[in-house]
């Protein structure tokens, strides 16, 4: 596929799991990566992964970012267009979550959720969408399945990624008079360390990951790599008829009632 050379990806959350394995899947496509995420030491070793792949360093650029911060995200963005002179495709992919129900969900733990998996995504997407405007460019967002789906001890998150969703569908009507995309992952459970990031203690991980067996039909828990050919869909113009859609990448379970 030839429909994302020399494009510029702009990638959040780029230091491990779906933003990495992003990452590492888009470098055989020839586009010009920009990694941003909190963890520098995590973004060079997926910078090298990028450069196994075939994609020159100098089509490689790195840049610490925490999003909860708006001087990061216009930092961003600034030496983005520095080094490149353009934006094509933003993936707001960070996103971090709490288990908690909501008794336990303290103020600030809620505000912390929003403001990483929708106050972010809004405002770097207004950055960028000036640049988007002019590259006729797109905005994939990366969403859940829990937007959907109420889970317990996950209030905060699934509020928040439903009004993702929103974000998505709202800003793909408001920029389609300027051909700019919109869309949406919506994975399932991936096999990465959100959920331990978030609290969930090992051994019942372990039980979590294992009972996914039999509620994503397509074979259990998914592997990273399943998200990011989504995104690459997306992303590149073998999709330019393709907006407002969320696309889960789920095995099938928001289909599926198991009895």
């Amino acid at each position: 596929m030839s429909a994302l050379t020399d494009k510029v990806v702009i990638i959040t959350g780029a230091s491990s799991g779906i933003g990495a394995s992003t990452c590492v899947h888009l470098s055989q496509y020839n586009p010009k990566l920009v990694l941003a995420s909190r963890n520098v030491t995590n973004l060079t070793k997926v910078s090298q992964e990028c450069q196994a792949k075939g994609l020159s360093s100098d089509r490689i650029l790195v840049i610490q970012c925490d999003v909860d911060k708006e001087n990061d995200l216009e930092n961003l963005v600034d030496i983005t267009i520095s080094k490149f002179g353009q934006i094509d495709v933003l993936v707001n992919n960070a996103g971090s979550s709490v288990y908690r129900s909501i008794m336990e969900t303290t103020l600030d733990m809620f505000d912390q959720t929003v403001r990483t998996n929708l106050r972010a995504p809004f405002y770097l997407s207004q950055l960028c969408i000036p640049h988007l405007i002019k590259t006729q460019g797109n905005i994939v967002n990366i969403s859940s399945i829990s937007s959907t789906k109420a889970f317990p001890t996950a209030v905060a998150y699934c509020i928040a990624k439903a009004g993702l969703d929103h974000l998505t569908r709202t800003l793909a009507v408001d920029l389609a008079p300027k051909k700019v995309r919109v869309n949406s992952v919506n994975p399932g459970v991936i096999i990465t360390n959100f959920q331990k990031n978030a609290g969930m203690a090992d051994d019942i991980y372990t039980q979590y990951i294992d009972r996914q067996k039999s509620l994503q039909p397509l074979g259990g828990a998914g592997d990273p790599e399943e998200v990011a050919k989504a995104i690459r869909f997306l992303a590149s113009d073998e999709s330019s008829f393709v907006t407002g859609q969320l696309i889960f990448v789920d095995g099938g379970r928001h289909v599926f009632s198991p009895c």
